[in-house]
């Protein structure tokens, strides 16, 4: 999927992330809905990232 954001266009790129089986069920106003359990994951990525000339590092959980 393409997609462009003030003109540069760039391509989705989708995390999978898993899940636990033990899917929980919930309604809301009437709508049902669903709530999938993340798994809990314990690598980090870092990221070395530059912003206005100045280098720093991002750790996402």
């Amino acid at each position: 999927m393409h997609l462009s954001y003030r003109g540069v266009r760039y391509q989705h790129q989708a995390t999978q992330v898993s899940t636990l089986d033990n899917t929980k069920k919930g309604s809301y106003r009437g709508a049902p809905y669903s709530i999938n359990q993340v798994k809990n994951t314990t690598n980090q990525k870092c990221l070395q990232l530059k912003y206005r000339g100045i280098d720093y590092k991002s750790c996402l959980a």
